[in-house]
């Protein structure tokens, strides 16, 4: 059963050398990076490139975003994206699917929610121009977490760190995936603290709802906590990325610790 439409055409995706874990597996936050590669790409086919965005005085900019990793990516992957724009609400809500291939085998999926702003960061609506360009393709399922069973009780785990400036993207503050990357140093550092192997950490999947921006030289608190377990080998966590009490974004992330019994989770994160 085909599970994109025709219109979305392949665009080449390359990770880069240091995209990979000593595993030569890739981070979660860098498959994150690829999918936002294959929208740039498919946004720039049919006319819309940065520096049109740009002369426009317009963005778009992720408000939430789900992704589940059939398997991690491996180096020697050859690899594919496609997406589409699914619906649009109010004319400045747009839902996104997006699907990586390694050849014809479908590795990972996401489905986006993003906002139409003015570079001000200004909620605008958008026009025809926008409409005329992202065709919508309904009718195809979007991505969500696995279920998990609850866990009650665990402790908040807390770590800080400023931000530097060669962190800042095209919009001059931390890229949506750069979250990514801050849930899984903490709960990496909880990990190693506790004596597990930090680095055998593997994505099964997580999603980020996004509040505000992290700009540069920001002390940025983050944290972890043990919410439930999921399957048989893998743990819900939840995240919430704060600067001083304002909360940035929350987040959950599903994670499995390659080759230790999942009960030493619970051993790391003091249950």
């Amino acid at each position: 059963m085909r599970t994109w439409p025709d219109s979305a055409k392949p665009f080449p995706v390359v990770l880069q050398r240091n995209s990979f874990s000593p595993r030569l597996s890739a981070r979660a936050g860098d498959v994150w990076r690829a999918m936002q590669d294959v929208v740039v790409d498919q946004s720039a086919a049919v006319g819309w490139t940065p520096a049109r965005y740009e002369s426009t005085g317009t963005m778009f900019i992720v408000r939430s975003m789900t992704v589940t990793h059939v398997r991690e990516l491996r180096f020697e992957d050859q690899l594919v994206g496609r997406t589409w724009p699914v619906r649009a609400r109010r004319d400045m809500l747009f839902t996104r699917e997006v699907r990586l291939f390694a050849a014809t085998e479908l590795v990972a999926a996401a489905s986006q929610e993003w906002a139409y702003l003015s570079r001000a960061l200004e909620p605008i609506r958008a026009g025809p121009d926008i409409y005329s360009a992202f065709v919508r393709e309904e009718g195809f399922p979007s991505v969500e977490l696995p279920p998990h069973t609850p866990i009650a009780g665990q402790p908040m785990h807390r770590s800080t760190f400023r931000t530097w400036h060669v962190w800042m993207d095209p919009f001059g503050h931390l890229n949506h995936p750069a979250y990514v990357d801050f849930c899984d140093e903490a709960t990496s550092r909880v990990l190693a603290k506790a004596g597990q192997p930090a680095l055998q950490l593997s994505p099964l999947a997580e999603a980020v709802h996004f509040r505000a921006a992290l700009g540069a030289e920001e002390d940025v608190t983050t944290e972890v906590q043990l919410l439930g377990d999921v399957g048989d080998d893998a743990v819900l966590l939840g995240h919430r990325i704060l600067i001083g009490d304002k909360v940035c974004a929350t987040a959950k992330t599903v994670r499995r610790l390659l080759g230790v019994p999942r009960d030493a989770w619970r051993g790391a994160f003091g249950g």
